[in-house]
């Protein structure tokens, strides 16, 4: 199974970053803890070629995180399409 994770972020003034990591850990409940402590903070922290980016969520349109989770929470909406 490939580990690879990625995180796209779509900013508000149209630009798009896209940022790959390794898998952070298998525990599905420090998962949602960590989602609920992004909301929480407003700002996502990216560690990526050994420099800190904080990207605050007041510049940000909406983020997809890939590949799903298998049990992304309780709150999640699962079998949509994007329909563009």
């Amino acid at each position: 199974m490939d580990d690879t994770r990625g995180l796209r972020i779509h900013f508000i003034d149209g630009t798009t970053t896209t940022f790959e990591f390794p898998l952070q850990g298998s525990n599905s409940v420090a998962r949602e803890m960590l989602a609920e402590e992004l909301l929480a903070k407003r700002m996502i922290v990216v560690e990526a070629g050994g420099e800190l980016h904080f990207i605050p969520l007041d510049n940000v349109r909406s983020f997809c995180l890939f590949p799903a989770p298998e049990t992304p929470g309780k709150s999640v909406i699962r079998g949509a399409a994007v329909v563009r």
